[in-house]
């Protein structure tokens, strides 16, 4: 039996969440909300048979088991509230709020109510970032040193500082939590002298340092990261090569560095040159594909997912604490505790 969702918001994002939808099998999209009458004309030819509406109300009377909620970030926390208080499970794009108290109060009332929850953080679905993720906890790299991450896009997703923090900085935050779960000890962000580029720092209570660039008006698209252990360095490059991974030797890596220009571009070097036996190759599945089909899933079968709206206040509550420290030219240091 189809798992009966309705989409709310069908822009950019949530036209791609609406194909994926419609792709599965296992959804049957039965209602698509959105106030704008050109979008939900698009929307028809991806879902011919849903309910095109303008609101969640109305999204809501097609008797729908899930609500995927794809609308702007300051809506996400009410409309989520709204249809797990209406029995619904809800699925809610990142940023799952805008503040901590509002993610929380929605992670809180789908534990109440026996909702499944989940927030849309994609790249902890990202085939080779799940192998990332095993490589680490199974200390394949050793001890963990260092994070470091470069996420830059050519979008103009506009907001200035605050819309590349929260639009861009929960993909990294996820992983990683996902990596290294301890705590954060210590958390700061500043600002480029343009104001275009937040770069975050973090250390953790395992010793574990982060260091992530965030930009979303960059002249190039790069989505990248470095994670060190004590044995070995693995480097993923999402631009260039999404289905696969570098490993290299952390005696020529610097390891214990963080996010340096000169290093990394000796790194890319390095990794142009590698064997193949250096190179780690994952089996490719488009990462929205598997989001989704992970959330029907637990739907169906009433599981717990693997970002449930618990991590997804957890990065709020990241983002909330650095977004604080943001300065223009030195960031001042606080805790995270």
């Amino acid at each position: 039996m189809s798992v009966r969702v309705a989409l709310l918001g069908c822009g950019r994002w949530g036209e791609k969440l609406l194909r994926a939808l419609s792709e599965n099998a296992r959804a049957r999209v039965v209602a698509v909300a959105d106030v704008d009458r050109g979008r939900l004309a698009r929307a028809r030819a991806l879902a011919p048979r849903a309910r095109l509406v303008r609101t969640l109300d109305e999204a809501l009377a097609a008797r729908v088991d899930a609500v995927v909620v794809a609308t702007p970030a300051a809506s996400h926390a009410e409309l989520a509230l709204r249809a797990l208080e209406a029995g619904a499970d809800v699925f809610v794009e990142k940023p799952l709020a805008l503040s901590a108290a509002q993610a929380d109060r929605c992670a809180a009332r789908a534990a109440a109510l026996g909702r499944v929850g989940m927030v849309g953080h994609l790249l902890r679905y990202h085939p080779s970032v799940v192998h990332l993720v095993a490589l680490a906890r199974e200390r394949r790299l050793g001890d963990l040193v260092s994070f470091s991450a470069a996420r830059l896009s050519t979008g103009g997703a506009g907001g200035g500082a605050r819309s590349a923090l929260w639009t861009l900085g929960p993909h990294d935050l996820s992983v990683l939590s996902a990596l290294d779960p301890s705590p954060l000890v210590e958390a700061r962000a500043h600002l480029s002298p343009g104001g275009e580029h937040v770069t975050l720092s973090a250390r953790l209570e395992s010793g574990l340092t982060a260091q992530i660039e965030l930009c979303s008006s960059s002249p190039t698209k790069e989505r990248r990261l470095r994670l060190a252990g004590s044995a070995r360095v693995a480097l993923f490059d999402d631009v260039r090569a999404p289905d696969r991974l570098a490993l290299l030797d952390a005696r020529g890596a610097a390891a214990g560095a963080l996010f340096d220009d000169a290093r990394e571009r000796a790194e890319r070097d390095a990794l142009a040159r590698a064997v193949e036996e250096r190179e780690v190759e994952v089996p490719w599945r488009e990462p929205l594909s598997v989001e989704i089909e992970h959330f029907l899933r637990c739907v169906e079968d009433r599981a717990p997912p693997l970002t449930p709206l618990d991590e997804g206040a957890a990065v709020v509550r990241v983002l909330e604490r650095v977004e604080a420290t943001l300065a223009p030219v030195e960031a001042r240091a606080v805790a995270a505790g």
